[in-house]
């Protein structure tokens, strides 16, 4: 009890941090377009876990690909989001049921297949057009025979890319991007 008392003090020490709050408002707003059902229509991504995983990913990737930019106050944020994002993660495979070792063992492959992903994402953005559509082709819609599908959620994720990109780190904090129409 004592042990699981200091995780939750040492959590709630760490979430009043300036980067914490800033990178959950971060989160949440990825998150919840992220989660928004037109991504989510026959042919595109597979409404699983990780299908919703992998498009996540892919939107997280592009805060943090801006963050680069902004020297260790934007490597700062960026881990904020990260722990904010294992943070969740956690607390999902508790409602699921696991006990902590279940979350141990689920949470490190978990993180690990983020910080692959998003080093592919951010690589592929700084490449060709086409880098960014095949490692969506690849990994968002996991290889299916697609006809446009990558290209159009590549344009997307490239126009997003933009929008973040030119704005000032204090605009990223407080989550002031604009995320593009999908139809």
């Amino acid at each position: 009890m004592l042990k699981l008392l200091s995780r939750f003090s040492n959590r709630l020490k760490a979430s009043q941090r300036p980067e914490r709050v800033d990178a959950m408002v971060i989160y949440r707003k990825v998150m919840k377009q992220s989660r928004n059902p037109v991504f989510y229509r026959p042919g595109l991504i597979e409404d699983t876990t990780d299908g919703r995983m992998e498009w996540l990913t892919a939107h997280l990737s592009i805060i943090l690909h801006a963050l680069n930019r902004h020297g260790s106050d934007g490597a700062t944020l960026s881990q904020a989001i990260y722990d904010t994002m294992v943070d969740d993660f956690d607390v999902a495979l508790r409602e699921e049921g696991l006990s902590d070792s279940g979350v141990k063992h689920r949470i490190k492959p978990l993180a690990k297949m983020f910080l692959s992903r998003a080093r592919v994402y951010s690589d592929a953005l700084n490449e060709e057009e086409k880098s960014l559509d095949a490692s969506i082709q690849k990994y968002v819609l996991q290889e299916r025979e697609a006809n446009n599908e990558s290209e159009m959620l590549a344009k997307y994720l490239r126009a997003f890319s933009a929008n973040v990109r030119e704005l000032k780190l204090d605009q990223i904090a407080k989550a002031g991007f604009n995320i593009p129409d999908f139809s």
